[in-house]
C-alpha cells in the first residue's frame, strides 16, 4: 500500500465516523474549514495539509496521535503480549 492508500483510508474513517453521528460531508467539511468539494477530492486525492486533515478528524471526534513503531510495545499496550 501506498503512502497515499493509507491517507485515503483514513480520511474515508473520519468521514464514516462522523456520518455515524449524523453529521454529513458538507457540515464536515465546513467544520474543518474546507469546501465539501475539496473534501470529495481529497478521498481519492488526499493532498490536504495537516492541518486541515487535524480539523477534519476534530470534527469528527478523533484525534490524530503518533504512536513508536515499537511491536513490543504495540502488544504490551494491546495487552497481547503475554495472551493466556
Amino acid at each position: 500500500m501506498t503512502t497515499e492508500t493509507h491517507l485515503t483510508d483514513l480520511i474515508g474513517t473520519i468521514i464514516d465516523t462522523a456520518r455515524q453521528q449524523n453529521i454529513s460531508q458538507g457540515e464536515l467539511a465546513a467544520r474543518g474549514g474546507i469546501r465539501q468539494e475539496t473534501l470529495s477530492r481529497a478521498k481519492r486525492n488526499p493532498a490536504i495539509s495537516l492541518k486541515t486533515f487535524q480539523a477534519l478528524a476534530q470534527a469528527a471526534g478523533l484525534r490524530i496521535q503518533l504512536v513508536a513503531d515499537n511491536p513490543v510495545a504495540e502488544k504490551v499496550a494491546e495487552g497481547t503480549l503475554f495472551p493466556s
